[in-house]
């Protein structure tokens, strides 16, 4: 047996010893009056019920159809989660497998009573349906990040655009204006070396470690720089007329050749060692250092804005832009291939997960697939422009014209 499953099977044991041993002052209590509620997420399930004050409620969920607590402890994969409230969001789950679920009750220590109907649902990626979420003020915002502000250690996405607007947020959907890097158009944000970065208009950069306080970051060109990426020991920026710099801590910046003079719009790393920029006109550049790059015909002219990957058991690279185009690479950005996005929208931005593709762009266009093959398009519920999307924490966020941003989970 895996170490993994021997803890398994002793974590279900000690709770099914604690149930059997119930017992002591206090009595069963019926379970929730018209049963449990679950909502599927990103990875996510929501169960709710009607709670009875004075009683404790425990969870008990399984990768299966049904369950009962009174055979939970005989199926793969169980647990139960002691002394629960409602509304309760269990995390960790698979997407697209199914789960069941069933609460019980008990007053004081006594035994617990019988559960609720068994429950079943299937986590799903999110981006189906999406909602408003809290206003950046006015201007369009460009580019949404996530990092560690020093000075409360904790995590926040930090978004920036025109007018060096500036918003950070603890959970995506309420907004706080902070300090302008620079009072300019700032085209991307990125947290990275322990500090934020952000890139804007005419050769603009700057740096801090706390979304305050601001240092400006020399970049030696007056072109607009309009994307960054990291691989965590070197950060590499790109912009209009082929410019691509380079920096090892994002304070000072190196200019490296470039063989092309079209504008870059977009630029990734991924941990197999490649880098991807691309821009106006179809341009594809591919790095394994960050240094040295090689044209590579991308297979369209349409100006590309943004490149990503997605990691699962493979490296899949996905580029978008203009009139809904999308390409796809399948061998470390060596060949491309077409693929039908479902719209003919300018896509602006891609996110990728383990488990699905996103792309956001004008009039509000969403759409989205598991393998960059097959693309769906989506209701996002505005017409808004969308620059950027970010996922974390089960969740989608985007943001865009006039500053508006939707979430979706």
């Amino acid at each position: 047996m895996l170490l993994s499953s021997l803890r398994q099977a002793l974590a279900a044991l000690m709770v099914a010893v604690l149930v059997s041993a119930c017992g002591g002052a206090g009595s069963t209590a019926p379970p929730p009056a018209g049963g449990i509620t679950v909502t599927p997420g990103d990875g996510t399930a929501t169960i709710t019920w009607t709670t009875v004050p004075g009683v404790k409620y425990w969870l008990f969920y399984a990768p299966s159809t049904s369950i009962s607590t009174l055979d939970w402890i005989n199926v793969p994969g169980s647990r139960a989660l002691l002394n629960v409230t409602s509304p309760y969001v269990l995390t960790g789950l698979a997407n697209g497998f199914t789960y069941s679920f069933t609460v019980n009750g008990r007053n004081g220590d006594g035994p617990g009573g019988p559960g609720s109907p068994s429950v079943s649902v299937v986590p799903r990626p999110a981006g189906g349906t999406w909602k408003a979420g809290g206003s950046l003020g006015s201007n369009i915002i460009r580019n949404l990040t996530y990092g560690t502000n020093s000075a409360d250690s904790l995590g926040y996405y930090y978004a920036v655009g025109d007018a060096g607007s500036a918003y950070r947020s603890l959970d995506g959907l309420s907004w706080t204006g902070t300090p302008a890097p620079a009072n300019t158009t700032l085209n991307a944000a990125l947290w990275t070396f322990a500090r934020f970065l952000v890139v804007g208009a005419n050769g603009s950069a700057a740096y801090s470690t706390d979304m305050a306080t601001w240092s400006v970051a020399p970049t030696g060109t007056t072109a607009n720089l309009n994307a960054i990426a990291s691989n965590g020991a070197l950060a590499v920026a790109v912009g209009n007329g082929g410019t691509i710099l380079s920096s090892l801590d994002g304070i000072l910046w190196t200019a490296v050749a470039s063989p092309t003079t079209s504008n870059l719009y977009g630029v990734i790393y991924s941990s197999n060692g490649v880098w991807i920029a691309v821009g106006a006109g179809g341009t594809l550049l591919t790095s394994t250092d960050g240094t040295t790059w090689t044209p590579v015909a991308s297979g369209t002219t349409a100006d590309l804005r943004s490149v990503i990957v997605q990691t699962s058991l493979t490296y899949t690279f996905v580029a978008a832009g203009n009139g809904g185009t999308v390409v796809r690479s399948a061998d470390n950005g060596v060949t491309w291939t077409a693929q039908s996005s479902g719209t003919s929208a300018n896509l602006l931005a891609l996110n990728a997960t383990a488990g699905q593709v996103m792309a956001v762009g004008t009039g509000g266009a969403v759409t989205t697939s598991p393998d960059g093959v097959t693309w769906t398009p989506r209701t996002s519920g505005t017409t808004a422009d969308l620059y950027s999307v970010l996922s974390g924490f089960s969740q989608y966020v985007a943001v865009g014209q006039g500053g508006i941003s939707i979430n979706s989970q």
